[in-house]
């Protein structure tokens, strides 16, 4: 065979085959689409809440009953809320509600007021009644056995001396050395200084103490504050400018429909009190030209 032929054959072949091959490509199906993974939407991290387990009024106490923990992925402020894993639900425990909380709904730490904290005798005050702070000692006020939320008696304790330099009233002839009287009854004492802690369950932890040192002992006593009516206020501001108001504890299991009544008019003077000073005389009055006589009241 001559080699032009040869040439022509071999050109002939590869032309054949690259055709058969370009024909195979074209011919071939297309390759399946490859599947574009969705990306992955982040977890979303619930957090639980504290919220109410039922309605809570202003003025209530809270107590662990009325309190639950509940998941929930709403945005919530972490320094308004109580949070499971860093709060305690015993940090709300014994303050009171200042306004409405519906069931179910997270428990901010606005709708609070914890003893110490402005407004918080304004919440626990019962309607009607009044908040009076009344001068006091460590002796008128028990020593501090006398705590917020305790009922005692009032008792004016009048001397001499508390008398003195005034002016006596029309019709009166002498002025009383020694006299004490029963002013009042059962009145709920709300706080003693600025501490009413006691009438929370004496439970008195917040997020933020409102006031420094409350743990402490009481290592002095300046005021009372007592709950007490209108009227009965008016007369515990006066009779406090005249004497010493001095708290007798009542008993915790005496009956009280919680208001305060008041005392008896008996008026307990030094000659009922010892024999060691003996009842004086009648005293002799002149008025003019005529005399009266007075029998002695000590």
């Amino acid at each position: 065979m001559k080699t032009p032929s040869v040439l022509l054959l071999a050109g002939a072949l590869t032309l054949a085959g690259g055709a058969a091959l370009l024909a195979r490509v074209l011919l071939a199906p297309p390759p399946a689409p490859v599947a574009v993974q969705a990306p992955q939407a982040a977890p979303v991290n619930k957090v639980a809440v504290l919220v109410a387990t039922r309605e809570l009024l202003p003025g209530q106490f809270i107590d662990a009953s009325l309190l639950r923990w509940q998941e929930t992925d709403a945005v919530l402020p972490g320094d308004q809320v109580y949070l499971r894993g860093q709060d305690d639900m015993g940090l709300v425990v014994g303050a009171s509600v200042r306004r409405r909380v519906a069931a179910g709904q997270p428990l901010f730490a606005n709708a609070l007021v914890r003893p110490g904290e402005p407004g918080f005798l304004a919440t626990v005050l019962t309607p009607g009644m009044r908040a009076l702070a009344l001068p006091t000692t460590a002796m008128a006020a028990g020593q501090g056995l006398v705590a917020a939320g305790d009922r005692v008696d009032i008792i004016l304790s009048l001397s001499s001396n508390a008398l003195k330099g005034r002016e006596l009233a029309p019709g009166q002839s002498f002025v009383p050395p020694y006299a004490a009287q029963t002013l009042l009854r059962d009145v709920r004492v709300l706080a003693i200084n600025r501490n009413a802690r006691d009438l929370t369950q004496r439970n008195n932890r917040a997020k933020t103490p409102a006031v420094p040192g409350k743990g402490e002992e009481q290592s002095f006593f300046d005021t009372v504050t007592v709950e007490v009516t209108p009227r009965q206020a008016e007369r515990l501001a006066v009779s406090k400018e005249i004497g010493v108001l001095q708290l007798a504890l009542r008993s915790n299991r005496e009956e009280s429909d919680g208001l305060p009544r008041s005392g008896d008019r008996q008026v307990t003077r030094l000659a009922q009190t010892t024999d060691v000073y003996p009842a004086r005389g009648p005293v002799m009055l002149f008025r003019g030209t005529t005399t009266e006589v007075v029998p002695s009241r000590d």
